[in-house]
């Protein structure tokens, strides 16, 4: 069995690992509602974030291969307010941590550009990710009908701009870089 605790790597996302970010997202695209196939070609999307400042993708990776992938928008409909998006794993690699370290990687890549807040969304039926946001201090901040009969929820955190020093919160942040 694998241990992705220790095998796992989590860095940024590159022009280099386009194929295999659109791979991810394919192999998961039922799982999205709607689907991520039906509001913008998995290429254009893939495209568009790779090419934009204020953006970034970022990847998991075990033994040489991504695993997993999310998306990170900075200043996000107003400044200093990070969005998280697009989070997928392989489902031969859930359940092992993977989604919780790229959350945590993209929180902390947020918290370094000076973000105030991040957005995370999800749907309603989504149990599990429901849970992870919470247990990493999310709060549900909305619920909102989308698609007919499904919806959609909005988690916030809120980063303590207090605590943006050598120690404390800052150096949890730095740490999960």
């Amino acid at each position: 069995m694998l241990e992705p605790q220790e095998k796992t790597i989590i860095s940024e996302a590159n022009w280099d690992n386009y194929e295999a970010i659109i791979n991810v997202l394919r192999a998961v695209d039922a799982e999205f509602v709607p689907r991520l196939t039906e509001g913008e070609n998995l290429r254009v999307k893939v495209t568009r974030i790779l090419n934009d400042q204020r953006r970034d993708w970022i990847k998991a990776v075990v033994d040489n291969r991504i695993v997993g992938v999310v998306a990170v928008i900075y200043n996000y409909r107003r400044p200093r307010l990070g969005l998280i998006e697009t989070l997928a794993v392989l489902p031969q690699y859930r359940r092992l941590g993977i989604g919780r370290q790229l959350v945590q990687y993209a929180m902390a890549k947020l918290f370094n550009c000076d973000m105030d807040a991040v957005l995370i969304t999800t749907w309603e039926t989504n149990g599990t990710a429901i849970r992870m946001y919470e247990e990493l201090g999310f709060k549900k901040i909305m619920r909102k009908k989308v698609e007919g009969s499904y919806f959609k929820l909005f988690f916030l955190f809120n980063f303590d701009t207090s605590e943006r020093s050598p120690t404390g919160f800052s150096r949890l942040w730095s740490y999960l870089r």
